[in-house]
């Protein structure tokens, strides 16, 4: 399949290798604020992809609302597939959403529910039966436990680890290395082992 990858800075690296991986095709990068080569796969970077000729984009923008920004700008006009790296391990009983991006080593059990254009990261874990929502990034070494709950649009930093059963809001932000032994609301942010709320940020609603 012919892809258009929108977004050409760092993550778009790991993009360009997890299709090269799938062995499909980037016949360009797009990106408002760069034209050149894509310095991993050599295809062209272009302000607007108006007339190339591509079957599905996939979505190389780490913040969660550029991301979301342009899945639905694109989604009534070309496929947008999950993508799961060959050396990820997906049950058949886990529902992995359009959009997403699933790398190496990643784990996800059954029951677990992924929603559209989340990432989930190099080594990430997600356990039976939890439901992560859309838009999310669970960077890499990640632990989400059984039957927890992920907000839209939220960041799980890496190596961080939600415990059995907590929910985790929409738009917030979990530290690198944080423990989170207990809810935490819509727009938290937190750190530390176990995890503390030390704001909120003002512009949360998802």
């Amino acid at each position: 399949m012919r892809y258009v990858v929108i977004g050409a800075g760092g993550h778009s690296r790991e993009v360009a290798d997890l299709l090269s991986n799938l062995d499909q095709e980037i016949v360009a990068f797009q990106d408002d604020h760069a034209v050149g080569s894509h310095v991993t796969s050599g295809a062209p970077i272009l302000a607007d992809v108006a007339g190339i000729e591509f079957e599905a984009a996939v979505i190389a923008i780490g913040d969660a609302r550029g991301r979301r920004e342009k899945f639905l700008a694109l989604r009534e006009v070309c496929a947008m597939p999950a993508l799961v790296h060959p050396l990820a391990s997906v049950s058949p009983h886990a529902r992995i959403s359009d959009g997403c991006q699933v790398m190496q080593f990643v784990m996800v059990s059954a029951g677990a529910r992924v929603g559209v254009a989340t990432i989930l990261n190099v080594g990430c874990s997600v356990a039976h039966d939890s439901l992560v929502g859309q838009y999310v990034h669970v960077a890499p070494g990640c632990r989400i436990s059984g039957g927890c709950v992920v907000g839209d649009g939220t960041l799980l930093g890496a190596n961080s680890v939600l415990l059995p059963g907590v929910t985790v809001g929409a738009g917030c932000v979990i530290g690198a290395g944080a423990v989170v032994t207990r809810d935490v609301p819509d727009g938290a942010v937190c750190v530390g082992v176990p995890a503390r709320q030390i704001r909120i940020q003002e512009e949360s609603g998802w």
